[in-house]
């Protein structure tokens, strides 16, 4: 189930971008996810794609934001993928409204499990999310479910290039 995806993905973060078509205003999926991302306290940041198209509607776009998911839309970006318009905003738009993470690095670890692999040459790899707490290289960490302990071998931060 997709739904469950997406609140996972959710649960992980601070902020979400909430990108609607400007051409065709906010449609039924995008309700519902906006929805989850509100519930789980997810700072929501419009935004408003596909700008270059001639049938782009922007004043539209936002009032179906307003009136549809109940969000401010005033200030929703403008941009177009395709083009590049806006990037930069969005970019500065994410650090100015994005909280920082609420967790506590004193606290002891707990961490969501994003995903996982298995990878030939150097075993399991996990992708996580660090609720509390930290992890160190050479750690031992357990893991809730199983009750099973593991070395954190190795450690990054997972970035686009990765």
């Amino acid at each position: 189930d997709f739904s469950y995806e997406v609140s996972r993905s959710l649960s992980a973060c601070e902020g979400a971008l909430l990108v609607v078509d400007a051409s065709q205003g906010v449609e039924a999926q995008t309700v519902a996810n906006c929805y989850t991302a509100l519930d789980l306290g997810v700072e929501v940041l419009p935004v408003l794609n596909k700008m270059d198209l001639p049938q782009a509607d922007p004043d539209n776009a936002k009032a179906e934001i307003e009136d549809v998911i109940g969000i401010d839309a005033t200030d929703a970006i403008p941009c177009s993928a395709k083009t590049g318009m806006g990037i930069d905003e969005i970019l500065e738009l994410i650090v100015a409204k994005v909280p920082a993470p609420r967790g506590s690095p004193d606290a002891p670890l707990r961490a969501m499990i994003i995903d996982s692999w298995f990878d030939p040459y150097v075993g399991v790899v996990m992708l996580v999310r660090v609720v509390d707490g930290r992890l160190l290289k050479g750690e031992r960490f357990k893991m809730m479910a199983s009750g099973a302990a593991y070395n954190a071998d190795n450690l990054g931060v997972f970035t686009p290039a990765n």
